[in-house]
């Protein structure tokens, strides 16, 4: 029964392009919130002024559960994670970023299925590298197209990196409503270099999306004030996975809430915490982060008549 079970877990079926039988060739970590904006978990289309730097510090629990009727394990048991990344922009329109992230994390692989080995503590995640273009502004709208890449300088074998390169291209849509609520959505396809078999499920290209919105928080006497920019975020991310091959990829999908303020115009924090909304490979228990942004100079834009940030000038439209 148990060689059947890893039998079941690691083979898989013919393909024109033959998956690669590593199942742990993938990264568990689905997060894409981008380095310098600390707003939501994906690129809303924030602002990011002349440069920013950040730090992002993920807990990560349980993002992959295996099991049949009578086994269960958890490959990846927690995983703590610090991403060091920039953004820049190159004029009014264009922003490049980075980011790389290193982990510690406790697992061991497929355990109760033939494979007990522990998993490395400490790995290196995938750099990822992006670039958004601004293809629209007016007072309260904006469009926005972002393209990422991520090259494989991940620990692979740990559930760390991709096996290869993965390439996405997203709209994003950006919209200031009354009340200083900042409303934001994004959605596109991530096609990967290479499809991994993992048990039932074939990880390859998907669509990915992200639906979120800011609302300011009355200033609370004696805890901060209106200046501190303190804003509620609520969000949900997620990706579909494409059918190939009668295989069916996976499907993971999060509902976050958490703070973002801006106590200085040169400093800003947010964090979030967030649960799956389905059993799905790489939908985690519970996912928390802090960020912390540090951002230069705002870029003067002189097309549109007021910036589409964080929501802090929105109350200077409500009259018209």
């Amino acid at each position: 029964m148990k060689l059947l079970a890893v039998l079941l877990l690691l083979a898989g079926a013919a393909h024109a392009d033959t998956p690669v039988q590593r199942p742990e060739a993938i990264d568990l970590d689905h997060d894409m919130t981008p380095p310098g904006r600390a707003e939501f978990g994906f690129d809303g289309g924030g602002d990011v002024a002349t440069y920013a730097f950040g730090v992002q510090l993920g807990y990560l629990d349980r993002p992959m559960r295996i099991h049949t009727v009578e086994l269960e394990t958890f490959p990846v048991e927690r995983r703590v994670t610090v991403w060091l990344g920039g953004a820049l922009s190159l004029g009014p329109s264009i922003v490049v970023d980075a980011r790389l992230p290193l982990s510690h994390q406790i697992g061991a692989r497929y355990q109760g299925f033939g494979d007990d080995r522990a998993l490395d503590h400490w790995v290196a995640g995938d750099l990822a590298i992006g670039a958004r273009l601004r293809v629209f502004q007016g007072r309260r709208i904006g469009a926005f197209f972002r393209g990422n890449l991520t090259v494989g300088t991940g620990n692979d074998r740990e559930f760390a990196g991709e096996a290869r390169y993965t390439g996405s291209w997203l709209l994003i849509g950006r919209a200031r409503l009354p009340a200083g609520i900042v409303v934001a959505a994004t959605g596109g396809i991530r096609l990967r270099g290479a499809e991994v078999q993992v048990a039932d499920r074939l990880v390859g290209d998907e669509v990915l999306g992200g639906l979120g919105a800011t609302l300011p928080l009355p200033a609370i006497r004696g805890l901060y004030c209106d200046a501190n920019d303190v804003r509620l975020a609520v969000e949900v991310v997620g990706a579909l996975g494409d059918d190939v091959a009668k295989k069916r990829g996976p499907s993971p999908a999060e509902a976050r809430i958490g703070i973002v303020s801006r106590p200085r115009d040169w400093f800003a924090v947010a964090f979030r915490v967030g649960t799956h909304l389905d059993d799905q490979i790489g939908a985690p228990r519970f996912r928390a982060m802090l960020e912390l942004v540090f951002q230069g100079s705002p870029v003067v834009d002189h097309r549109s008549e007021a910036p589409v940030e964080q929501g802090r000038d929105d109350d200077e439209d409500d009259d018209d």
